[in-house]
């Protein structure tokens, strides 16, 4: 991965995390115990492409049924 591409994963890491704390109200320690039971940040960075063009709405949306398929 290119410096250009990681950098762009690592932005879109942290709007997805910073997004779904929003919506649910979630500090980050709990966003940290989340991550910790499914993985969320490594299925953002496995995925990066598919976040890239979402809306703030649709990143939650995603990860709510990532959370709610596993």
């Amino acid at each position: 991965m290119n410096e250009k591409r990681l950098n762009n994963t690592i932005y879109i890491m942290y709007l997805v995390t910073e997004n779904y704390k929003k919506q649910h109200s979630l500090t980050t320690e709990q966003f940290l115990e989340l991550d910790k039971k499914f993985n969320i940040i490594k299925f953002v960075g496995e995925y990066p492409d598919i976040f890239d063009s979402m809306t703030p709405e649709e990143m939650v949306g995603e990860i709510d049924s990532y959370v709610a398929a596993r």
